[in-house]
């Protein structure tokens, strides 16, 4: 199923045309990158090992002259992915548009669908946090042990108890343990 614009994919990359300097990345995406996390790549040679059952969104920042160009080599390497063009021929108007969509939390220009809620997981361990929402912790929260506790010596130690009786040996045997005889 390809991914739509709506939802979040999968692997999401970001390539940047590789006429555009890097100021493109660093500084007019900049925004755009700490909010999604993108896989900033040069050439789509990643995209093509992604396996078909993943969704693949690939934003490419691009002027005019070359976008296209970029939207039929996906479509050769990964026709399934989503091509998701910003096509810019000015660094402050791309760096507007990537900044818009990183403050309104738009990584492809639409508002994203609201994911279904998750169920509770079942946890098998009684009193978990995750299993009743109700229930007190099964342990503290963690935190740095500060302080070795130090040995009671004043008290006395405990002896171990012999058994009532030695062991014995089982007779007979009942036999290999892997089957067989």
């Amino acid at each position: 199923m390809p991914p739509t614009p709506d939802s979040l994919p999968n692997y999401h990359f970001m390539l940047i045309a590789p006429n555009l300097g890097s100021e493109w990345l660093f500084d007019a995406g900049r925004m755009y990158w700490e909010r999604f996390r993108p896989i900033v790549v040069s050439d789509l040679e990643l995209v093509r090992l992604i396996p078909q059952p993943y969704t693949i969104t690939v934003t490419v920042i691009a002027r005019r002259d070359s976008a296209s160009q970029w939207g039929v080599w996906l479509s050769q390497v990964q026709p399934e992915a989503l091509f998701d063009p910003m096509v810019y021929d000015l660094f402050e108007d791309a760096k507007v548009a990537l900044n818009q969509r990183a403050e309104s939390f738009q990584p492809f220009g639409v508002p994203l669908q609201p994911s279904p809620t998750p169920e509770i997981p079942l946890s098998p361990s009684p009193g978990s946090i995750l299993g009743d929402p109700n229930a007190a912790p099964t342990r503290p929260a963690g935190g740095f042990v500060t302080q070795t506790p130090t040995p009671n010596l004043s008290a006395p130690t405990p002896q171990p108890t012999p058994p009532a009786e030695a062991p014995q040996p089982l007779t007979p045997t009942p036999g290999s343990l892997l089957g067989g005889s």
